[in-house]
């Protein structure tokens, strides 16, 4: 590991490489001429960084090409060109984007004329030298994107191919989570800085999220990423974050969303029928903001930029019981803290410095309190994550840059469930709608550290470009049960279905009386775990120019995650860009990788607490060994004497089977695998990118991407088949364990007979043995159509479309992936993926009106999302595993058949700045959703075990987890000085 920087060095300096750009930083290379078109070498070429006063030079050699690399994006530059005899050269105002190259062609005249520069491939233009897809989001247009509650995990959206993931799970994180390219909502790769944002313990979101006021540039890629980047079978989001400057700048602002003017949509105000709870009356936001940035010292070397988030959340849910009607307020606050120190040691030598805060508490997380569901049972989440990086950049010659990031990212905790009050559960289910719930002890504690050093260096040699580099990340995760929570310690008491007045099944004579209990469950065992994961990759990537108009791109990447058992994850990586006609008008592009995901480290939470010596819950029913006497008596002490040990259902880790073979025999499974591997995506595109203007590009590609090995839990122990040609057919769960390989093999070798009526006394101690399993596959199809037009003439504007169509036979990250059959899971699983949305249209832009107004927005329009039909029962008896859909004309119909209604979105703002060039006020005004359309993700999907569908099958569900927000507005007010 220690060699490998000075063996790199040894190398390019005796090769005479010219080194380029990493993630956060670009390069400016290019080419001189005299008028007769020779080659002029000895150029001095200087670019002066206008915010920063930051200069890198170089000189021309003797075939004209020059480089000026790890040039920070923040500001923009002024690049002079000087040799004696020639008459000077100077471009000003070059704006760069992160991980991109700008092509300089100077032609100079004798002293005394006048000398010309053409530059391509700067921020905004058509980029000529690599097929990667996505778009490039500014400043400007990040300051003019109406963004709910200010989150910069929303912006991804702006890009069609990118879609909102509400429908998969977490909420809590209070993050927008997303999909891209037919991968889950645990694909998205966050870079920051030139390092990784991305949580390894369960890969949500960033780590600790910025606020948008630190942010200088985020780079939504979606697709033929060069092979620095991997990790992920779905976009990249590189992040790089602002700087200070030589002079002293800052903004103070004031967003608030008062409830009085939301509107009521569908399931936000219906106090009456919110028995199922989730639901929202109201949602309020206070946010405070302020930064500031400036030169640090008089050497004008050093820079600085802070700045701060507070957000005050008040979200009202109703309650209806009658024990304490009314309105539940749901408190969110949050912090967010960010710190930036950059510092010109010498012309050749640069460093920073970021520190990250990302905090928040929020009481009532996915809206846990409301309806039937008293306050009781609220649990208050935390999130407390902090993140220093340190990055540095030297020149060490003319001919060699170096850059390096370490960063240490602390999550404690980055999950945290506390009860409000720590007690035993009571659940009554009521005949008229809803279970009234009190109490709980379900709470989790679960921190992540995370520590990374990352080196990459780029190259100029001849026509290759060449970069290269490796990355290690060491996660030290775990601690105390499963991410929502999940051992009842304390017991939970579950009633009868209660038919009388609520008043009465709410009361505390129907609680204590234990003749209403139908059964007693209480938790034991031990719910901690802890992994050490580490994350190691390393790449080479060659853009190779064969002629002025066409490049080849050729990248290898190797990854090893220590946590699965995958040792050959090589991704290729194979792309050209030809640029039609050599005038960077024209880019006909095209590309093939294999992109590997990771298994995120929370898996280890099924295996430990589900595994055969984890967590069990005892049962008891009236008349049986542990029922309490009186509800008084529980939790009980300690398990009860004589009590049945329950039948338990494992989930265990693959490739285990020397460690569990002492509970049972591996070889009766079916299908358990040797080791679990990481899923890969074999991934293709095709397109062009055109000037159609100036300043306006149209980009159209086809996107086409096949995932394997995309790992699901299934029960490795399935009963046999059961077929099913007519509605109602079922079977019971005893007679299905019967047909189990291990309880076969059990009853052999202990000479007895399994009963399909009733249990054996006694009987194997297992049912469902679920583990993961590498057996899926997804296909995406889309046509991505992006139409930009960078600022002038008072617009600027992002037209995306997506058509698209993904099939798979398991929904990757979700939380629903059981199939109707735990024996078959191939092609007859086959069916549309759960966020597979054909058509996504998204309009954004800014236009300045009259009188100096900016007028900016959101368009959203959407194909509505699948899901899928159950029978609400298990028919084949594999209780736990499977997911049983129905039977309509005579076979089981297919997965996620159904399609849900359109969504669409319209989010305008207005803004308007008072002041002078040094100090002015911004008012501005945003709605969201204007139009208060009411935008459904989740439909219930319970078709009912009979021949026709049931009450209330594919109606809408209500509720923050299945529906978008309703419409509201969201004022601010900044100072800008």
């Amino acid at each position: 590991m220690h060699k490998l920087p000075i063996f790199l060095a040894a190398l390019f300096v005796a090769t005479g490489i010219t080194f380029a750009q990493t993630p956060d930083t670009a390069i400016i290379h290019g080419h001189v001429v005299d008028q007769s078109h020779a080659a002029v070498a000895g150029v001095t070429l200087t670019a002066t960084n206008t915010q920063t006063g930051l200069k890198r030079t170089a000189e021309s050699d003797s075939a004209g090409n020059f480089s000026l690399a790890g040039l920070p994006i923040a500001g923009a530059y002024t690049v002079t060109a000087t040799k004696q005899g020639f008459a000077d050269a100077t471009l000003e105002k070059i704006t760069l984007a992160g991980d991109t190259s700008a092509d300089l062609e100077l032609q100079l005249n004798v002293a005394g004329g006048q000398s010309q520069i053409t530059v391509t491939g700067v921020a905004g233009e058509v980029r000529t030298d690599e097929p990667q897809l996505g778009v490039v989001l500014d400043v400007p247009q990040m300051d003019a994107t109406p963004l709910l509650g200010n989150k910069i995990t929303n912006l991804p959206m702006l890009e069609a191919a990118n879609r909102p993931a509400i429908n998969q799970g977490d909420v809590f994180m209070n993050q927008t989570l997303f999909t891209s390219n037919g991968a889950g909502r645990r694909q998205a790769w966050f870079e920051v800085d030139g390092a990784n944002a991305i949580d390894a313990w369960g890969r949500q979101t960033l780590i600790p999220t910025l606020q948008r006021e630190a942010v200088q540039e985020m780079d939504v890629l979606t697709n033929a990423f060069s092979a620095e980047y991997g990790g992920s079978t779905g976009s990249v989001i590189n992040i790089i974050s602002k700087s200070g400057g030589s002079q002293f700048h800052g903004e103070a602002m004031e967003t608030w969303r008062p409830a009085d003017t939301a509107a009521a949509l569908s399931g936000f105000s219906q106090i009456s029928s919110n028995a199922a709870g989730n639901t929202l009356l109201s949602d309020t936001l206070g946010q405070s903001d302020l930064d500031l940035g400036g030169p640090l010292g008089k050497s004008g070397t050093t820079h600085f930029f802070v700045a701060g988030e507070f957000s005050r959340e008040d979200k009202a849910s109703p309650v209806i019981s009658p024990i304490e009607p009314g309105v539940y307020i749901g408190h969110y606050h949050g912090w967010l803290g960010f710190f930036r120190l950059d510092h010109q040691i010498d012309e050749k030598n640069n460093i920073f410095f970021r520190g990250d805060l990302d905090a928040f508490f929020d009481t009532n997380p996915n809206g846990i309190v409301g309806g039937n569901s008293l306050p009781s049972v609220a649990r208050v989440f935390h999130k407390r994550t902090y993140a220093p990086e340190v990055g540095e950049t030297a020149v060490l010659s003319p001919r060699f840059i170096n850059n390096i990031r370490l960063q240490f990212q602390l999550a404690d905790p980055i999950t945290q469930f506390s009860p409000v009050i720590y007690g035993t559960q009571y659940s009554v289910p009521i005949s008229t709608g809803g279970t009234f719930t009190s109490g709980t002890s379900q709470s989790a504690l679960l921190i992540n550290r995370q520590y990374e050093a990352n080196d990459t260096v780029s190259a100029v040699l001849g026509q290759h470009q060449i970069r290269f580099g490796a990355d290690a990340i060491v996660a030290h995760n775990g601690g105390n049960s499963k991410e929502f929570g999940g051992p009842s310690y304390l017991g939970v008491l579950t009633y009868n279905t209660c038919t009388q007045a609520l008043t009465i099944c709410e009361g505390s004579a129907y609680l204590d009386n234990i003749a209403n209990v139908k059964t007693y469950s209480q938790s034991y065992g031990n719910a901690a775990y802890t992994v050490t994961d580490t994350l190691f990759s390393a790449f080479v990537q060659d853009d190779y120019h064969i002629r002025h108009d066409l490049t080849i791109n050729l990248g290898l990447r190797y990854e090893l995650q220590t946590f699965t058992n995958s040792r050959k994850d090589f991704a290729p990586r194979v792309g050209f860009a030809y640029n039609v006609a050599g005038d960077a008008k024209t880019v006909i592009r095209g590309g093939f990788g294999i992109y590997y995901s990771q298994i995120v480290d929370n898996s280890e939470a099924n295996y430990a607490l589900t595994g055969p010596t984890g967590v069990f819950t005892f049962t008891a029913a009236p008349g049986q060994v542990g029922f309490p006497a009186a509800v008084a008596d529980v939790p009980l002490p300690v398990f009860p004497t004589g009590g049945a040990v329950p039948l338990r259902s494992l989930y265990v880790r693959p490739g285990d089977s020397s460690y569990l073979n002492q509970f049972f025999p591996t070889s009766t499974l079916i299908g358990y695998q040797s080791g679990l591997w990481n899923p890969y995506s074999e991934q293709w595109t095709f397109g062009l990118e055109r000037r159609l203007r100036a300043n306006w590009v149209l980009a159209v590609d086809y996107v086409g991407s096949h995932t394997l090995k995309i790992n699901r839990p299934l029960d490795v122990d399935p009963p046999s088949p059961f077929v099913r040609t007519q509605p109602g057919q079922t079977r019971t769960p005893q007679a299905a364990n019967c047909t189990r390989p291990y309880w076969i093999w059990w009853y052999n070798q202990n000479g007895t007979v399994c009963k399909t009526t009733a249990a054996t006394n006694p009987q194997p101690p297992y049912s469902v043995i679920q583990s993961d399993v590498n057996d899926g596959y997804l296909y995406y199809d889309s046509l991505d159509v992006n139409l930009r037009h960078t600022f002038s003439s008072k617009l600027s504007m992002l037209v995306s479309y997506t058509w698209s169509h993904a099939i798979d036979n398991v929904d990757p990250d979700t939380t629903s992936q059981n199939p109707n059959d735990s024996n078959f899971t191939g092609r007859i699983e086959n069916g549309n993926a759960i966020y597979d949305q054909r058509n996504r249209f998204v309009l954004s832009g800014l236009y300045v009106l009259p009188l100096k107004i900016h007028f900016s927005g959101v368009a959203t329009l959407a194909s509505g999302l699948p899901y899928n039909y159950t029978t609400g029962t298990t028919n084949s008896g594999d209780t736990g595993a499977t997911t049983d859909r129905p039977v309509i004309n005579g076979e089981v119909v297919g997965r996620n058949t159904a399609h849900g209604r359109p969504i669409y979105d319209l989010a305008p703002a207005l803004e308007r700045a008072f002041g002078t060039e040094r100090i002015n006020v911004d008012l501005r005004a945003e709605a969201f959703n204007v139009f208060n359309h009411a935008n459904f993700v989740g439909y219930s999907g319970t078709y009912g075990n009979g021949a026709t569908p049931g009450a209330g099958f594919g109606a809408p569900l209500v509720g923050i987890t299945a529906q978008l927000p309703a419409r509201s507005l969201q004022f601010s007010v900044k100072l800008r000085f």
